[in-house]
């Protein structure tokens, strides 16, 4: 019985379990979760086809990303209030496409995918390196938050708050694994990353359509706002490291050949070519503004945030302030292990100053389209470094620094997968950073990761960039 069978099976089960009563529904669980584990085991024994990561090629979650928040926490105000808006949504044509894209299968972002490729259908028999590509994708995603499900076994909000699970597809097989990070978010954000590569002219609209998939979690109630934070950091992760293994490009490449004849366009037609940076206004949310039910908990992070000031983290947080390429070097070198520097590793230092450029370019974009004030400009205080403030003066969303760090992170842990957790790690740090020091919000920070994220996928779109990454692999190799 491959795993395409198992799917089938289980989507028929699921349809079957929402007509059973409650007491057949709680014999059924010990089922599904037998289930869950088969499904699971075929897809880690049938790796080279479906996944493009053995089990210990992937980063681990639970320990490049923090710990979920606890109940007693400032970050768990926002969880209670994403929580409360999502469930405003669910009367709303929101709350309906969330309801039906809570379907756990291939085939439903298979369907989301197809709409914006403006294709009738993705399918093996119809498109089948289009389908590849998709479903290697979806299963790399899933896969990224195993390790962190597994260590933490966080509570889902229905259950916390003492509820029944509410979309339709959603049973209580989730009660049998952990909430965070969100699975169905990494599966989704990691199929619109690989899609955004392989067409980047499509890139905002399937990276909105990813970035919704992810949000669904929250209008559902099958997931915390932190949950489906982490998700997208974990199926972008696991994107970066699959581009180590040739099998990536070759299905990308083979994806936008089929794409183009379904299309009807030649051979030599570049999607790349008209395509600029990610616009982040065009696939993220606007910025949290000081009327909304969300900024008592921007007040409250970020006041935590500042507690670290007077600590070691805060004298890290205040020299991570720098952002020249010199500095960065030597911030992810000591996650690498090595001294780098533009004479003895001007490859690699070559390939973060073309990372940075193109991540601060985004952030510039995104910057002027909306402004809102730095907190420590919108609350009258001193900011933790007041030498910077006067040359902070545009606006707080999004975070520079937090889009050129994680955007960094992800590329260098494609040169050193060896040391991929550490380089995650202090690349995810570096943003939260700017918490600390006062110059961002929250969700400033949260958004850039995100258009990080987008930055990476396209700059691997080009083929230019992926020499730049190759020398700079093979320079790491040489040097360690």
């Amino acid at each position: 019985m491959n795993h395409f069978a198992v799917q089938g099976f289980f989507c028929t089960f699921v349809a079957r379990y929402q007509q059973t009563t409650q007491e057949m529904r709680k014999n059924a669980l010990f089922l599904v979760a037998l289930l869950l584990t088969a499904v699971q085991g075929l897809w880690a024994q049938s790796a080279t086809d479906t996944l493009y990561l053995t089990r210990e090629q992937f980063p681990d979650a639970g320990y490049f990303l923090p710990a979920p928040p606890d109940t007693a926490s400032m970050d768990y105000v926002d969880d209670l209030l994403q929580w409360q808006w999502g469930k405003t949504q669910r009367p709303l044509a929101r709350g309906r496409k969330a309801s039906i894209e809570s379907l756990w299968l291939p085939r439903m972002i298979e369907s989301i995918m197809a709409e914006v490729l403006q294709l009738d259908t993705i399918s093996k028999e119809t498109t089948p390196a289009l389908a590849r590509l998709l479903l290697r994708a979806y299963n790399t995603g899933n896969r990224s938050t195993a390790a962190a499900k597994e260590k933490y076994m966080r509570r889902r909000p229905f259950m916390q708050m003492g509820e029944n699970t509410w979309a339709l597809y959603d049973t209580d097989y989730l009660r049998t694994n952990g909430s965070y990070p969100s699975g169905h978010t990494s599966i989704g954000w990691a199929t619109a990353l690989t899609f955004a590569e392989m067409w980047p002219e499509l890139q905002d609209t399937l990276l909105r359509r990813g970035f919704e998939f992810g949000e669904n979690r929250i209008i559902t109630g099958a997931h915390y706002q932190s949950d489906v934070n982490a998700g997208y950091m974990c199926a972008a992760a696991a994107i970066a490291r699959a581009h180590l293994n040739p099998a990536f490009e070759e299905d990308i490449q083979a994806a936008r050949a089929e794409y183009k004849r379904l299309k009807g366009l030649p051979a030599k037609y570049d999607p790349t070519a008209k395509a600029l940076m990610p616009q982040g206004k065009r696939f993220l949310n606007p910025p949290v503004d000081t009327a909304s039910y969300r900024f008592p908990a921007e007040i409250l992070r970020y006041m935590h945030a500042k507690s670290f000031r007077l600590t070691a983290r805060g004298d890290s947080a205040i020299q991570n302030c720098a952002i020249s390429t010199p500095y960065l070097l030597k911030f992810f070198g000591a996650g690498i292990g090595l001294e780098l520097s533009e004479k003895k590793t001007p490859a690699i230092a070559e390939l973060v100053e073309t990372v940075k450029k193109a991540a601060l370019t985004s952030g510039r974009e995104l910057k002027s389209t909306s402004f809102r004030k730095r907190p420590y400009i919108q609350l009258s205080e001193p900011s933790a470094v007041p030498e910077e403030e006067e040359s902070h003066r545009n606006s707080s969303y999004a975070s520079n620094h937090a889009n050129a760090g994680w955007a960094l992170a992800l590329v260098l842990a494609e040169v050193a997968p060896e040391c991929q957790n550490e380089i995650l790690r202090r690349g995810f740090n570096y943003g939260y950073d700017r918490l600390i020091t006062g110059f961002h919000w929250a969700t400033d920070i949260e958004a850039a990761r995100l258009l990080a994220c987008a930055v990476v996928a396209r700059l691997h779109a080009d083929p230019s960039f992926l020499q730049l990454v190759s020398k700079a692999r093979a320079e790491y190799l040489k040097k360690k």
